[in-house]
């Protein structure tokens, strides 16, 4: 029993309740067996115990009409009792049940004593989103009052002797890009910053300054690794200094801390990535500092931060590491007669984990280099080596379809609209949703202007682009259930297959129709309500359902992730919650409405 109720006390609502309250219903609650078909509540009768699902599942039904669902850690008949009124439906058993059976009295009492609690029962979904996130919130700031400091988020040390001059050691530091300097003394070391410079400008002349060792604070405040990150923040912030140098335990230095990596640390690490990133001169420290991007997503998705914002920061970060790469792989002479790109998801700032990588290079016309199969094996296996796993479809630059001059892109897009193939379709998708990120853009945008002519002059080949959008059943089945269409993933659903590839060609469909250059899904939306092709209700719901699916998307691959699993795009029905249970409906739905809409639009019934 105690073991059940601890695992209780971590699922909403109960997760709001004090120790006193787990008390009273560890003396009152009952575990109680139900076998498949039995009736828990009989319809137009008022219940006289809370139900709270340890396993099994439980219909709910009005009429023989089924209402809804309950699964694992599902509570049901609060409102009826808290209102003291007969339940409109019917409770039956349909797999047989495991429960907690909290009485009536002692309910109606946890209610009383705990206002959120009873709250939680007359609650909107929004608002028990509100609880989701703020639960989260509190077990990511757990796991960060226990963090401590590693080498990972250290800066490389800048180092000159205490007789160094002045000028000499700025210029040392200037071009080490560092931001404090660490002065070797004959007993240690001392420490100088921009406010030792500062002292210096005001006072070189009156003091005579001319050495670093003249104007570093020594000694100075240090630390040693493996120091709990929170304690050095209360050390820095106590001491009101930016720059920590910390040590092993051999007395080594092995870099410096800064306060602003540390407090961005405490938020969501995004600048202490980018930092690193933009700052990386080798391929090892920029494969070290985009190797962290999953730890800041699990930190912001457990902060309740929506997936759209979180797919923005990623990509920003991604881009930047993608231009770094080129800039350091790529030869110079390439630069200007070349533009990498992004394409599918990527291209749409739209990846958060990574699942696959696309990419692809624009040569200018009668330029293509000899060393061009090294360069860009180099430049895969690299990506490789930060973790993103290579495209099943080889979309990427060592295959000789996604790396080729302009003219022959150019081919390749008048042989979607004169010889029209699935397979062309599928190219054209992916090419449509392609952004520049190194190299001469121009490229790019000719190409892409070269496609939005063509579709202009051949709208009618739209309509056989958005057919793609019945290649994959809805997991909404009959009465609203879940449905599996793959056995080899039971209770399980491709949320990508059966979800997201309709929500996303369709727009993508509608807005080059419509002449949209965005790649985005959501801004493709925003500008279709803007053109009035949807109202703004629609437009809402849709960019809603969107969030939702890749929310659930984005919970499952963080748990693959956290298991050392291959990430894909399976999400289990079954550990899903009631009301993500429900969110899911109602986006599938909206989904499915959308799919209506884009048949309708295109005629797709009238393709074969």
């Amino acid at each position: 029993m105690i073991a059940l109720l601890d695992n209780l006390k971590t699922h909403l609502p109960f997760s709001l309740l004090n120790n006193n309250s787990f008390q009273e219903i560890e003396m009152n609650a009952q575990i109680a067996y139900f076998p498949s078909n039995s009736i828990l509540i009989v319809q137009q009768s008022i219940p006289n115990k809370l139900f709270v699902v340890i396993k099994g599942t439980v219909e709910a039904s009005n009429d023989e009409e089924l209402i809804d669902v309950y699964h694992s850690n599902d509570t049901f008949a609060g409102i009826e009792i808290l209102e003291n009124k007969p339940s409109d439906y019917q409770y039956m058993v349909t797999e047989e049940l495991i429960c907690y059976e909290i009485p009536r009295d002692t309910f109606v009492k946890l209610c009383h004593d705990n206002k959120e609690f009873k709250a939680y029962f007359f609650s909107t979904i929004v608002e028990r989103m509100e609880m989701l996130k703020d639960k989260k919130e509190y077990a990511s700031m757990s796991s960060l009052l226990v963090a401590r400091v590693d080498e990972t988020i250290l800066h490389a040390v800048c180092e000159v002797p205490m007789e160094t001059p002045i000028v000499e050691a700025l210029k040392f530091m200037e071009a080490s890009k560092s931001s404090s300097l660490l002065i070797k003394n004959p007993n240690g070391y001392g420490i100088v910053t921009d406010a030792d410079f500062r002292h210096y400008i005001l006072y070189k002349e009156e003091k005579n300054l001319t050495t670093i060792g003249q104007i570093q604070t020594y000694p100075m405040i240090s630390i040693h690794e493996g120091e709990l990150l929170f304690n050095i923040l209360l050390l820095m912030t106590e001491n009101s200094i930016k720059y920590l140098p910390v040590f092993n335990e051999k007395e080594q230095l092995l870099g410096v801390l800064e306060l602003i990596d540390l407090l961005s640390f405490f938020s969501n690490q995004s600048h202490l990535i980018t930092v690193q990133i933009s700052k990386a001169q080798t391929l090892e420290t920029l494969i070290a500092a985009s190797s962290r991007v999953e730890m800041m997503i699990d930190a912001l998705h457990s902060k309740g931060v929506k997936s759209r914002y979180i797919a923005k920061l990623v990509s920003e970060m991604n881009r930047k590491m993608y231009l770094k790469l080129f800039e350091m792989i790529v030869p110079s002479s390439w630069h200007n007669r070349c533009t990498f790109i992004l394409l599918g998801s990527e291209g749409r700032s739209e990846q958060i984990l990574r699942t696959d990588q696309d990419n692809a290079l624009i040569f200018e016309e009668g330029f293509m280099p000899d060393d061009i199969k090294e360069v860009s094996e180099k430049f895969i296996e690299t990506l490789d080596e930060i973790g993103f796993p290579r495209c099943e479809g080889e979309v990427m630059i060592i295959h000789p379809k996604w790396c080729k001059s302009i003219g022959e892109y150019k081919k390749d897009i008048d042989g979607w609209f004169n010889n029209p193939t699935m397979e062309g379709f599928m190219d054209m998708a992916i090419f449509a949703d392609s952004v520049a990120v190194g190299g001469n853009d121009a490229l790019h945008k000719e190409l892409m202007e070269y496609l939005a002519e063509k579709i202009k002059n051949n709208k009618q080949i739209l309509t056989h682009f958005a057919k793609a959008i019945e290649n994959f059943e809805s997991p909404l089945g009959l009465f609203s259930q879940f449905v599996s269409h793959d056995k080899a993933h039971k209770n399980e659903i491709d949320i990508k297959k059966s979800a997201l590839f309709a929500l996303i060609h369709g727009v993508r469909a509608l807005a080059l129709e419509h002449g949209i250059h965005t790649t985005n899904t959501t801004l493709r939306i925003k500008e279709l309500n803007n053109k009035g092709f949807m109202n703004k209700q629609d437009a809402t719901d849709l960019m809603e359902a969107l969030e939702v699916l890749n929310t659930l998307r984005v919970q499952a691959q963080l748990q693959q992730w956290k298991r050392d699993e291959k990430i894909d795009n399976y999400i289990s029905v079954v550990n899903l919650g009631k009301l993500e249970k429900d969110l899911l409906k109602d986006a599938l739905k909206t989904v499915n409405k959308f799919k209506k809409l884009v048949a309708y639009h295109f005629h797709l019934s009238m393709v074969g």
